[in-house]
């Protein structure tokens, strides 16, 4: 029985790309990269979101030639509204809005951000057994095997046997994200083309790659949780872009989590973005998929090394997910602390070596990256419960349950606050057993 481990797989195509502007490196390992600082959370430029009262409506605001301009409705569901305010005082006029006995909430329309540390890449470590190289041109090792010594540092893979989750029914889950690059073959014939909440168009086709990387993460045929897992021929993804070249407007995530929600045969969404206050509008939206409709929301705890989860993922309703690297423990950028339910590998590179190395998936023009960060560790456990939902029925609390309960409990004994309720395992959670250390 072939145990897989999430980072070994699809290495027969070195990934150059995410290689190409590495420097010359030193004989030594040199300081780990350090990750990038959490932003403070900016808004969209002359925006505010505002939901009324029941009985008011937003005309009522927005009718005055005193008050803001509508500029646009957010998904029913909600009953919010985004109105136009002059820029720069976006967060004076949400709380002048909010003294307004007819409005329910005001805020900032936040921009998030997504949660992936661009690597600069000298080498791979395979654990997984297959021959990786230096894979730099500029490095005089480069073509040659990686020493053995490399392949000393155990893994944290999530116990992925190949094959385990074939046999089940159809599901679906949403990628909420840059958008998927819709041709790349790792997800022929099982892309389902949602909005793209950012031009308002229906193309959500990724300029970025971030998330064509998260989404063959979670779902990829041939690298992915589901593919290996055998279960990608019944795992469908909903694309729906929601973040541009300046981050991810609530609003935008707000739609698409609504979207996904309301969608037929949705069983999870993965949301590997995220800042530091959680929106009102936000909170609802979670509510509504976890509460309403039983739709799993898996958000990324953060990467600034902060012990607080960040936001969307700190909502109760969502689950957060932190990173680890390949020695099973926290990575050093993965925000922790109160609140959080998961870990799963999200990679830890260093700059002139990957002895504990990223997570390697799907990229722009059907090429492949490897990336780290809270980001990659979260679609590990979105695929997780794609493959346990597909295989075993379960939707909603119940397969939030399984997911949680079946994890490798890590760190302090019981629910500790770096690892949530443990590392995420797919073989337990479909078979009740374990393959045991080392396997």
């Amino acid at each position: 029985m072939y145990r897989y481990r999430i980072a070994a797989a699809g290495l027969l195509t070195l990934a150059a790309a995410a290689c190409a502007d590495a420097p010359n490196a030193p004989e030594a390992r040199p300081t780990e990269i350090a990750p990038r600082q959490s932003v403070s959370d900016a808004v969209v430029p002359g925006e505010v979101l505002v939901k009324m009262k029941p009985g008011f409506s937003i005309t009522d605001l927005t009718g005055r030639a005193d008050g803001p301009s509508f500029n646009r409705a957010l998904a029913s569901a909600s009953r919010t509204s985004v109105v136009g305010v002059e820029r720069g005082a976006e967060r004076a006029e949400a709380e002048r809005l909010m003294q307004d006995e007819r409005v329910e909430y005001a805020e900032p329309n936040f921009l998030r951000q997504p949660l992936a540390i661009n690597p600069k890449l000298w080498a791979f470590y395979n654990p997984g057994g297959m021959t990786a190289y230096f894979s730099d041109p500029a490095d005089s090792r480069y073509g040659q095997p990686l020493p053995a010594s490399y392949a000393s540092v155990l893994d944290a893979d999530m116990d992925v046997v190949e094959g385990s989750g074939a046999g089940g029914s159809p599901v679906v889950i949403s990628s909420i994200d840059t958008g998927v690059d819709m041709d790349h073959p790792e997800f022929t014939g099982r892309l389902i083309a949602g909005k793209d909440w950012v031009t308002g168009d229906n193309n959500p086709e990724d300029e970025d790659g971030h998330g064509t990387h998260t989404s063959g993460t979670m779902a990829g045929s041939t690298v992915g949780v589901a593919g290996v897992a055998g279960a990608a021929s019944n795992v469908k993804i909903l694309v729906q872009r929601v973040c541009g070249p300046n981050g991810c407007p609530t609003s935008a995530i707000v739609n698409a989590i609504y979207a996904a929600a309301d969608y037929p045969g949705m069983v999870a969404m993965n949301l590997s973005l995220g800042g530091s206050i959680e929106s009102r509008s936000e909170k609802e939206a979670i509510k509504y998929a976890a509460v309403t409709k039983g739709v799993l929301v898996i958000a990324a705890a953060g990467n600034s090394g902060s012990g607080k989860v960040g936001c969307p993922a700190c909502d109760p309703y969502a689950i957060s997910v932190s990173a680890l690297n390949w020695s099973g423990t926290l990575t050093t950028y993965s925000q922790y602390g109160s609140g959080l339910d998961i870990s799963a590998p999200g990679g830890q590179l260093y700059s002139n070596t990957t002895d504990e190395m990223g997570i390697w998936a799907s990229y722009l023009s059907g090429g492949y990256a490897m990336l780290q960060g809270t980001s990659m560790a979260t679609p590990n456990v979105t695929g997780v419960a794609a493959v346990i939902a597909s295989k075993t029925g379960l939707r909603g609390n119940a397969l939030r349950s399984r997911l949680e309960s079946t994890t490798d409990d890590i760190g302090t004994a019981g629910y500790d606050t770096k690892y949530g309720n443990g590392r995420a395992n797919l073989y337990r959670a479909l078979t009740g057993t374990s393959l045991g250390a080392g396997l």
